[in-house]
């Protein structure tokens, strides 16, 4: 376990939140800092106005949404779509009640805070290592403004009450209908392990949240949202996306030329086993921390349109699992698993500003990088795999599971420690 000292914890999270302003910076100034291209933030930024005017609804219309991004200023700015679930409009609605600079920098605070306080809790003594491990990926997401400290924060919220057998474990899981694809393995896990209320609570949420956009945004929210993700899986289809930023089986299948419908196949393929390796899991009977921290590995598996930014939520698999890694892992195993965290992170942005600054578009479009995370992430789950039946076999527990039992201020203990067995504080 890494320890890091407060004077190099402060640091590093100065050095954030100066990324986080030299973004804004580059927001405000975008002719004076050679910005011509449009960030995922200006974009949440732009259909906030437009939920402000109004219109929203086309926002989910591929040529009207594009006509209006049309701007001298982005001249080098690839096609975005909207195709977010109708819940997700609540989260972009406020961010045109200030200017974008410091929507964009309250937002990146705001939610940044949400994900680290959720994660010290969540990972305990191992916080400071999965910290380090996740700053690239911090970086990642504080450069293209996304709302992946948001997404992960609530599924590691999710992960952390249910952990503590807590009732309310299923409103953040629920709250995750901004971007259900993302719940998919955590939803699944309460379900093969019979959490009947946790489960009940989550489905609560969706139709609560899911009935406040209808009242919110108009029934007609629906179709349209409809209608944008069909035109955005079409552009998906047909290679309008930068397949090497994305990390499923179908990107990687399509950037090495493999057709849609076989790519498709082979992702449906791979999405199969990993929910049966989830049950199997389950069934084998680990710790539950560990079950649940493998139930989030494979929600990152199950969609084809997972971006890089999206395995933030990672971060919750790795506080509930690293105690056990570390015991049980080996060396070369523990290589893998960085490296996979690692190449998530900055494939993405190597590969970007290599093809910007050196070889050019023409070189893109002539041959198109290869997308490498999704392969890797199999290969790492089914590391997984074989480091949790080692963990299964030894009898060991999560940290969030030995956290339970710790005194808590003011309250009693639920039991003492097992024998032989040293208490741990967060």
């Amino acid at each position: 376990m890494i320890r890091l000292r407060p004077l190099t914890l402060g640091a590093l999270i100065v050095a954030l939140l100066l990324l986080v302003l030299y973004t804004a910076a580059f927001i405000a100034f975008p002719r004076a800092m050679g910005k011509d291209f449009l960030l995922d933030f200006d974009v949440f930024y732009l259909v906030s106005e437009m939920n402000a005017e109004g219109s929203l609804y086309r926002a989910y219309v591929p040529e009207l949404f594009l006509e209006r991004q049309a701007s001298p200023l982005w001249p080098n700015s690839p096609k975005m779509y909207w195709s977010y679930p109708p819940p997700f409009n609540f989260v972009i609605a406020p961010l045109s009640l200030v200017a974008a600079p410091l929507s964009y920098a309250l937002f990146m605070i705001a939610t940044g805070a949400f994900a680290v306080l959720v994660l010290r809790r969540l990972s305990g003594e191992g916080f400071h290592t999965v910290a380090i491990l996740f700053c690239p990926m911090a970086l990642l997401i504080i450069k293209s403004g996304q709302n992946s400290f948001l997404t992960g924060g609530l599924v590691g919220l999710a992960c952390l009450l249910a952990m503590q057998s807590s009732r309310w474990a299923g409103l953040p899981l629920g709250l995750m209908a901004i971007k259900p694809h993302l719940a998919l393995g955590v939803g699944i896990w309460s379900l093969l392990t019979r959490r009947w209320g946790l489960a009940a609570l989550s489905l609560g949420t969706v139709t609560a949240i899911s009935g406040l956009a209808t009242l919110a945004f108009g029934p007609g929210i629906w179709p349209a949202s409809l209608g944008g993700i069909a035109d955005t899986a079409e552009v998906l289809e047909g290679g309008g996306f930068a397949y090497y930023r994305m990390t499923s089986i179908y990107a990687s299948a399509r950037s090495l030329g493999i057709g849609h419908d076989m790519a498709m196949a082979l992702h449906l393929a791979a999405a199969i086993l990993a929910l049966a390796s989830l049950a199997w899991v389950v069934a084998r009977g680990p710790a539950a921390g560990l079950v649940l921290g493998y139930a989030v590995v494979v929600s990152t598996l199950l969609s084809p349109y997972n971006y890089d930014y999206d395995l933030a939520m990672l971060a919750a698999a790795a506080g509930l699992l690293l105690p056990a890694l570390a015991r049980h892992a080996g060396a070369v195993e523990k290589g893998v698993l960085i490296g996979t965290v690692l190449l998530a992170s900055y494939y993405g942005m190597i590969v970007t500003e290599f093809y910007d600054t050196i070889l050019g578009e023409e070189a893109y479009l002539a041959h198109p990088p290869v997308s490498l995370v999704g392969p890797v992430m199999i290969i790492a789950a089914c590391l997984l795999l074989r480091i949790l039946q080692r963990a299964r076999d030894a009898g060991e527990e999560s940290l969030p599971e030995a956290l339970d039992r710790v005194d808590r201020p003011g309250r009693g203990p639920r039991s003492g420690p097992a024998r032989g067995e040293p208490s741990l504080q967060a």
